[in-house]
C-alpha cells in the first residue's frame, strides 16, 4: 500500500484537483489494512482513470485507488483485476477471439469502473457481459462477490453507484456465442458509405469500424479534456414533452417500453446551445453537442455552471430535464 499527501487527482476534464490523501491499494492484503484509515476520515472516494469524473479543487477525504492489473481465462470465466485499461481487454479479448465486448472499443477508463455506471455503446452493454464482480465492503471490511442479477443493471446505473463496495476483480464470460451488433444507426451508415457487406463481418471488423466512428465523433481525453458523453439520454413519457418550440420530428426519440421513450440529449443540446452565454474555460465539442470540453484551466464550479445552463435551457424549451453522467465528486 503506498500512501500519498496532497497528490493530484487524475482526472480527464483537466481540473487541477487534489486530495488530502491517495490510498494505492495494490495487493489482497492491502484491502484488509485500510479499515483504521477510513475509520479515522469522514469520507472516501474510490478512483479509476479518473474518465468519468468531476472533482473539486481539493478533496478533505482518503481517494482509494486499486492497482489490480490481472487477466486470467479459466473454465469459461475472464477474470480481471480492476485497474486494467478497458479499451485493452476489449483489444486483448478480440486477439483471444472472445465474444461480446467488440462493440465497446476505445471506452476511456478502467474495467473496475465499467459496471457502476453500465456503460455502454453502440447497442451495447457491460453488463450483459458479466457473470459476478468481487468486491471488498468498506462497512464490514470482508470480501463479497456479487452475481450479475444483483447488481440491478440498467441504463448507465447500477446499485454499486454510490456504495461502499470496491471493486478489484470482474469476471466476465468468455464463452458467448458469436452474436454481431451491427444495427445501430451509425454502424449501419458506415457500412452502407463503405459498401462492407454484412455476411462477412467478424467481431474485429465491427471494432474497427466502431473505432472509426468514434474518432470522428468523440474527442481523446488524452488531447482535448473531456469526461465523455455529459449527459443521459433521458427516458420519460413521450406525453410530456413539449414540442411547441420544436416539431416531435426535430428530435431524436427511440421507444423505451410501452409507456417511456428514451430521447436523444445530443439533439435537444443542438437546438439550444446557440443560446448559451458562453463559458471561459468550458464549451461543446464541435463533433458532439453532448460532450463538454475543456481548456484545462476549469473548475468542479466552472463545468458544473456550464452544464447547469445547457440543462435550464433544455428543460424550458422541451420539459424534459438532464442529468449528469461523469460523478461529482465532492
Amino acid at each position: 500500500m503506498r500512501i500519498e499527501k496532497n497528490a493530484l487527482i487524475s482526472n480527464s476534464l483537466g481540473i487541477n484537483s487534489r486530495c488530502k490523501l491517495l490510498v494505492n491499494l495494490e495487493c489482497n492484503d492491502d484491502l484488509y489494512s485500510i479499515e483504521d484509515l477510513i475509520k479515522a476520515h469522514s469520507k472516501y472516494y474510490i478512483l479509476g482513470e479518473g474518465t468519468n469524473i468531476i472533482p473539486p479543487s481539493f478533496y478533505d477525504g482518503l481517494i482509494l485507488k486499486v492497482e489490480f492489473n490481472h487477466v486470467n481465462n479459466n473454465n469459461n470465466i475472464l477474470s480481471v483485476g480492476a485497474s486494467y485499461n478497458w479499451s485493452d481487454l476489449v483489444t486483448f479479448c478480440i486477439k483471444e477471439n472472445i465474444n461480446g465486448f467488440e462493440n465497446l472499443i476505445d471506452i476511456p477508463g478502467s474495467v473496475g469502473a465499467g459496471p457502476i455506471q453500465n456503460i455502454g455503446a453502440y447497442g451495447a452493454e457491460v453488463s450483459r457481459l458479466i457473470d459476478s464482480i468481487d468486491c471488498f465492503c468498506l462497512n464490514s471490511f470482508s470480501k463479497k462477490s456479487l452475481k450479475n442479477t444483483e447488481c440491478h443493471f440498467s441504463y448507465r446505473n447500477s446499485t454499486l453507484k454510490n456504495s461502499h463496495y470496491l471493486i478489484y476483480n470482474i469476471n466476465f464470460k468468455s464463452n458467448l456465442k458469436k452474436d454481431i451488433s451491427y444495427k445501430y444507426n451509425s454502424i449501419q451508415k458506415y457500412m452502407t458509405k463503405n459498401l462492407v457487406n454484412s455476411d462477412n463481418l467478424m467481431i474485429e471488423d465491427v471494432a474497427k469500424i466502431i473505432s472509426i466512428i468514434r474518432s470522428e465523433t468523440l474527442p481523446n481525453p488524452n488531447k482535448i479534456h473531456n469526461a465523455g458523453s455529459f449527459f443521459k439520454n433521458p427516458i420519460i413519457d413521450k406525453k410530456l414533452i413539449n414540442f411547441n418550440k420544436f416539431p416531435e420530428d426535430k428530435l431524436i426519440i427511440w421507444n423505451y417500453s410501452d409507456s417511456l421513450v428514451k430521447v436523444g440529449a445530443a439533439r435537444l443540446i443542438e437546438l439550444i446551445k446557440d443560446r448559451l452565454i458562453p463559458s471561459k474555460n468550458v464549451s461543446i465539442y464541435k463533433n458532439h453537442s453532448l460532450v463538454l470540453i475543456t481548456n484545462g484551466k476549469a473548475t468542479q464550479d466552472d463545468v458544473l455552471d456550464f452544464a447547469s445552463q445547457i440543462n435550464k435551457l433544455v428543460y424550458e424549451t422541451f420539459n424534459i430535464s438532464l442529468e449528469i453522467e461523469p460523478n461529482i465528486i465532492n
